[in-house]
């Protein structure tokens, strides 16, 4: 059997393949320039998600041991715990048998570059849909210019020509550089920015970029704060889900997209490296860290269809629904795990292991001592289909665990004196796939400054793209070698999204110096001068 990396080893391997990212300039040029009528002051709700796994005694109640010699008994004095495992099964447990291979579906098997990979999870339905929200956005503040073609209508391919400029900026890392730096005519600009559109077009893009049709907004608010891009968000999630089998061990895990202006759930999460932003969750594959599917927490959400419990065994029931029956192992941090959870997916087939909090009742009072007990030392406690353990990695400092994958009190050898059990390695090594996703994405992160909440999430959107469809492309049976690395697969995405269809003819919005280079950067067709572009023959 294969070893997995620890999870210290697997983040140490991706810090060797990924820049550092440098994010050290601040950009002052916003895309709030067209403002509309956002949300009053929000309420801003402090997240207590708290991740830590050790507990010190010192914070631990005295309470009275029911234990007997066959038992341990939780403090709700109903929940026992055998002191002996169970004798194993030979039979391999249904929990255990993985339904759905792991891999491409035959949704995405095909596909042969980045673009391709890229297009199914942003698709012709979703582009078609933000070009022409986008548009009808432009012609509600057209007569805001003195000039007809400041404000022209965009199109498919110049939007994702757009798109493609965003990649590399942040392949640049340049997300929070000046525009007018990016397309400076001094020798210090990047060329592939002016060859594709001025910057007075860019930045009239990242503006006008609408998710919603916003002449109907106003009405779905009522019912749903997410309502400026829950369509939009929900298709991009489906398609994620579409193009990917996970592997058998998932996590599940909250992120966070920096944000500081008006949003009615904005999160103050203070140990995030961002602080304030739009807190997701998200369900990773543990070993290629492919995001399979992600939710908007929305606070408390108006009486209708889209008011959700928000508690987290309700979030992972939601997020791990349409695994159900398929074998897999969720892993996740205290703040989801419980007793009664892992036993309601128990019956769906799905295991977990998770740290727990020390104010579970399910726990015996014998497990949260720590202070007499012997540094690198284990008690375990058994039910049939379920495991505790409670484990000493420093004096009066305990780690609490439960599992359901695991049946033993096995101890990994290869962590010598410090003799951890196995359900303790295993934990570290699939804990961390979201946080490794927020590594890979803040690397080369497309995100620069706004004002509108959309935005954040529509700049995660794209950065979990990238990450996915790279995964799609290297999962086929030939992978192609030159697109492996992530920078390498980053430039051709963006390059083929800035190139242009033969057969289209772009918007005619570069600067006339350089529309003679247009043709020769990256594929895209010389304009035709006796021709009107695309963007007039929409209007």
């Amino acid at each position: 059997m294969a070893r997995y990396r620890t999870f210290d080893e697997e983040m140490q391997h991706l810090r060797n393949l990924l820049d550092t990212v440098s994010s050290d300039e601040e950009n002052l040029e916003e895309d709030n320039d067209f403002p509309e009528n956002e949300e009053p002051d929000d309420e801003e709700y402090f997240s207590n998600h708290d991740s830590s796994t050790e507990i010190d005694s010192d914070s631990e109640n005295d309470v009275s041991d029911s234990s007997t010699d066959d038992y341990f008994i939780g403090r709700d004095n109903a929940t026992k715990w055998n002191k002996e495992k169970f004798r194993a099964n030979v039979r391999i447990s249904a929990k255990n048998i993985v339904s759905k291979l792991p891999g491409n579906t035959p949704f995405s098997k095909n596909v042969t570059s980045p673009v391709d990979a890229w297009n199914l999870l942003i698709s012709y339905d979703m582009m078609k849909k933000l070009v022409q929200w986008t548009n009808i956005f432009i012609d509600s503040i057209r007569e805001r210019f003195s000039r007809e073609r400041d404000a022209k209508e965009t199109n498919e391919a110049e939007m994702k020509a757009f798109i493609g400029l965003l990649y590399l900026i942040g392949l640049h890392k340049s997300s929070h550089v000046y525009i007018r730096d990016l397309w400076a005519t001094d020798g210090t600009g990047i060329e592939i920015f002016r060859t594709t559109m001025s910057s007075t077009r860019f930045y009239f893009l990242l503006r006008c970029l609408r998710f919603d049709d916003i002449q109907t907004r106003q009405s779905r608010k009522e019912l749903d704060k997410l309502a400026p891009i829950r369509e939009f968000f929900e298709k991009f999630v489906e398609n994620c889900q579409k193009a990917y089998n996970v592997g058998e061990y998932v996590t599940i895990d909250e992120k966070l997209e920096s944000f500081r202006g008006r949003c009615p759930f904005r999160q103050y999460m203070p140990k995030k490296p961002s602080k304030y932003g739009i807190k997701i969750f998200a369900l990773v594959d543990s070993r290629v860290f492919y995001t399979w599917k992600m939710e908007i927490y929305a606070g408390k959400q108006p009486n209708g269809p889209f008011q959700v419990d928000n508690s987290p065994s309700s979030v992972v029931k939601r997020l791990m629904e349409p695994l159900y029956n398929s074998g897999r192992n969720l892993t996740v941090d205290n703040w989801y795990t419980s007793y009664p959870l892992s036993q309601e997916l128990l019956q769906k087939k799905i295991t977990i292991v998770g740290t727990l909090r020390k104010n579970k009742r399910e726990i015996p009072p014998i497990f949260l001592n720590s202070r007499k007990r012997d540094v690198y030392s284990s008690t375990f406690g058994f039910q049939k289909e379920t495991t505790i353990v409670s484990y000493i990695p420093k004096k009066n400092r305990n780690v609490l665990l439960l599992s359901t994958m695991h049946n033993d009190n096995a101890i990994d050898l290869s962590t010598g004196e410090a003799k951890k059990p196995e359900i303790i390695t295993f934990y570290n090594m699939t804990k961390g796939a979201v946080d490794v996703v927020d590594e890979m994405a803040a690397t080369y992160s497309t995100a620069k400054k706004t004002n509108r909440w959309p935005m954040a999430v529509f700049y995660a959107m794209l950065n979990v793209a990238a990450i996915n469809s790279r995964v799609l492309l290297l999962s086929t049976k030939e992978p192609p070698a030159q697109n492996r690395t992530r920078r390498s697969f980053l430039k051709s995405l963006g390059f083929n999204l800035r190139g242009l269809p033969k057969d289209t003819k772009p918007a005619n919005n570069a600067p006339a110096k350089f529309k003679s280079k247009i043709g020769k950067g990256g594929g895209l067709p010389t304009i035709c001068k006796e021709g009107k572009s695309n963007l007039q023959k929409m209007r």
